[in-house]
């Protein structure tokens, strides 16, 4: 069904995000407000991007809790669960991108095992668990296409080397 159109529709639709905005603003305000040093504008806009790409993530691929993503892999495979997640809320939380299917059925998902590699390379260049999972999700010129290393997650070998160029060129 096609949206509605005219002038009505543009009031109401002007009015939701003016609500919308007042109501992130004082949000915003509160939260601010709350921190007795000064914050400088740069941190605030960094702090939201953060938390704007974390919800993004959750939108695109679903974020799993701990305990989530532990029955998601099962008894045997739980102890696989990746040193990759983000916080949002004061949850720890798994991007859903991290898991495949498992081949053997002893659990209905796996631990993509590219991951373990990654781990690896983010330990070696001092790389947060968080930064790796913002890097998957961030465009890169290391693929003709430009697109994000998750995805080129049918590609392994490419995202670990595009990771390890990545991680190396920040040294």
């Amino acid at each position: 069904m096609a949206a509605p159109e005219g002038p009505s529709y543009q009031h109401e639709a002007s009015g939701t995000v003016r609500a919308r905005s007042a109501e992130t603003t004082s949000a915003v305000f509160r939260a601010l407000e709350s921190v007795d040093g000064d914050v400088s504008p740069q941190l605030a806009r960094s702090v939201q991007a953060h938390i704007n790409l974390v919800k993004q993530i959750g939108r695109e691929f679903g974020l799993l809790t701990e305990s989530e993503a532990q029955v998601m892999l099962g008894g045997e495979n739980a102890p696989d669960l990746p040193g990759f997640w983000v916080r949002y809320r004061g949850e720890t939380l798994y991007p859903a991108f991290l898991f495949e299917p498992s081949p053997g059925r002893e659990a209905p998902m796996r631990v993509r095992p590219l991951l373990k590699d990654l781990k690896e390379i983010a330990d070696d260049y001092d790389w947060s668990c968080q930064s790796v999972v913002l890097w998957m999700t961030s465009p890169t010129t290391f693929f003709a296409d430009h697109g994000r290393p998750v995805d080129h997650l049918h590609e392994p070998a490419k995202v670990i080397a595009a990771f390890e160029d990545a991680a190396g060129s920040l040294m």
